[in-house]
């Protein structure tokens, strides 16, 4: 398996596959047809003398020895872009680069128009991909180079990372529209005893406010009514507006979301917690020029916000 005898873009193929787990996207990723990556994916097999994917409904499985690789090649690719950016001028009008996102669902749903605006304006050639894994998963990968950026708020992220305050969030709580609970000031009472929807969304951007909220119900000697736990944002605003429940909201989502669900907002019944949400990026990338631009175009479409 000596690297003389294999073709190195069989490795773009390779890694593309392993971020996307479908054939079908990696072939999008890379402009592509699905049999190029198919005839790709064959070479590599025999090359290895291992399946390497495994087709299931889940998408395009890595085998043992697919894992074990995916890392090095993936940081090996990444060197090689580096080096031949790092010797060539960046200008987002001709690149073709393409820049690979962490965020919640809902860093999604608010950060991906603007940038797609702002592409439209400086960058027509540049692509973007946004994925949802763990928080652990993410760190890995930015490390390696497969993600660029990751949105959120990430104490972990330390040691070798960089980030950059977007904005500040706080929080509301929402239910329906002439829900009892919101005919006068909502108390503290009030909200102890009402039972909620609870959100918890990837990329760790609720758990800051989650212990404020532990700690409230501890020292009141209370326990949480929860009647949902929901894992992102789709459907918030049509599930509160169709029940009693409450559900505590970045003020900022539940203003979006208040523009087409029959959703009123309230003050919390105590301070609301203030929290930074940022974009970091790892210093294998600091320097980079297309990195450096990118970043740029998402704080200020983000930080406007």
């Amino acid at each position: 398996m000596k690297i003389k005898d294999l073709d190195l873009n069989l490795l773009m193929v390779f890694t593309a596959v392993i971020r996307k787990k479908s054939v079908t996207l990696a072939a999008q990723e890379l402009s592509m047809t699905q049999s190029a990556i198919s005839n790709a994916l064959r070479r590599l097999r025999v090359h290895f003398d291992d399946e390497l994917f495994i087709k299931t409904n889940q998408g395009m499985v890595p085998t043992l020895l697919a894992e074990k690789l995916s890392q090095p090649i993936a940081s090996a690719l990444h060197q090689i872009q580096v080096a031949i950016d790092s010797v060539e001028s960046f200008d987002p009008r001709t690149s073709h680069r393409s820049f690979c996102l962490y965020t919640s669902d809902v860093g999604q749903l608010i950060l991906a128009p603007r940038l797609l605006k702002a592409l439209e304006k400086d960058g027509q050639q540049i692509s973007i991909s946004l994925v949802q894994v763990t928080p652990h998963r993410a760190k890995e990968m930015m490390v390696d180079g497969s993600i660029d950026i990751a949105i959120g708020t990430f104490d972990d992220f330390q040691g070798g990372f960089h980030s950059q305050r977007l904005f500040t969030k706080s929080y509301v709580v929402i239910a329906r529209k002439g829900h009892p609970v919101f005919s006068g000031q909502l108390t503290l009472d009030q909200f102890l005893r009402a039972r909620f929807a609870t959100y918890h969304p990837p990329a760790e951007s609720h758990d800051d406010f989650e212990k404020v909220l532990d700690g409230i119900y501890k020292s009141k000697q209370a326990k949480r009514n929860v009647a949902i736990e929901l894992a992102h944002g789709l459907g918030i605003g049509e599930i509160i507006a169709s029940s009693d429940l409450l559900c505590c909201i970045p003020r900022r989502l539940a203003v979006n979301l208040a523009k087409h669900a029959e959703i009123e907002i309230a003050d919390l019944p105590f301070n609301s917690p203030t929290i930074d949400v940022s974009q970091y990026w790892h210093d294998k990338v600091h320097s980079d020029l297309g990195h450096q631009w990118f970043r740029n175009l998402v704080y200020k479409s983000y930080s406007a916000y």
